[in-house]
């Protein structure tokens, strides 16, 4: 039940229209029953009586895709409530899930894992599938943000663990870059005091932010383990304490995650 009340609260369209101003433009289209079984991969879904994936989509929704793509341009981002199709990434052009027509998203949903996951698993909420414009974004520009009791706790690059000097040197305007955009457009909006969220902080733009997570062991949290963030959930801390921004400070070659972590603990 709890896994169930978390799909809907970190559904995008759950939280769109609250956070649009500070986030992506995005087409938000639910699916259909007919709709959602041409984007799975499986005989079944919920009914034995639906009809494989072969089956053409609706011409209502081509309508609904093709206006899409005439409102956010001609190279277009996909993903469904809470996920990205990453694992399709092999099956796009130049490794970069950039979908230019509807075979595109159609391509990039079947053949990954965790849409069909999705898919097959969720249940009690509305499928959608959600189109951005498609924006080159550099690794290092993307973090995620822990957030504990309504507290930012801690900021991790999404490209964990690859080094970037200027975060050595950066790392103090990035946190407070980081700590301003979450006090003035997140902090008290969004409906949990415990989540994560990811952002994209690049010069001379403004944040902008991507999506939202459950903060949870199943949770990536990159530079952080679920072990060490865990304890802190059941601690009230004050305001004021700042976030840790946990980087790899020199180039040591190739590491696991695991090994990496190994070298950092959490600040309490």
């Amino acid at each position: 039940m709890r896994e169930t009340q978390d799909f809907k609260d970190f559904s995008i369209d759950n939280w769109y229209k609250e956070f649009k101003d500070v986030t992506i433009k995005t087409v938000i289209l639910e699916l259909s029953r007919d709709v959602l079984n041409c984007f799975s991969c499986t005989e079944t879904l919920e009914d034995e009586n639906l009809e494989s994936n072969e089956a053409p989509f609706p011409q209502e929704f081509k309508d609904q895709v093709k206006n899409a793509f005439n409102t956010l341009g001609r190279i277009i981002f996909v993903k469904n409530n809470w996920h990205a199709p990453s694992d399709a990434k092999m099956f796009s052009f130049g490794n970069t899930l950039i979908a230019e027509n509807i075979d595109d998203i159609k391509l990039y949903l079947t053949t990954s894992g965790i849409i069909q996951e999705d898919f097959s698993t969720v249940k009690g909420v509305t499928f959608c599938l959600c189109l951005r414009p498609w924006i080159n974004i550099h690794p290092a520009a993307e973090f995620r943000c822990i957030v504990i009791n309504n507290v930012l706790r801690g900021i991790t690059p999404r490209d964990w663990p690859t080094y970037y000097s200027h975060f050595k040197e950066e790392g103090p305007q990035i946190i407070e870059k980081l700590l301003t955009f979450f006090a003035t457009n997140i902090k008290d909006k969004f409906l949990r005091k415990n989540y994560v969220f990811d952002v994209v902080l690049s010069y001379p733009e403004k944040p902008f932010l991507l999506d939202f997570g459950a903060l949870n062991c199943k949770t990536n949290l990159y530079a952080f383990s679920w072990k060490e963030i865990s304890p802190l959930l059941n601690k009230e801390v004050p305001e004021e304490v700042a976030p840790v921004f946990r980087y790899l400070e020199s180039d040591i070659g190739i590491m696991t995650k695991g090994a990496a972590l190994q070298k950092f603990r959490l600040s309490e």
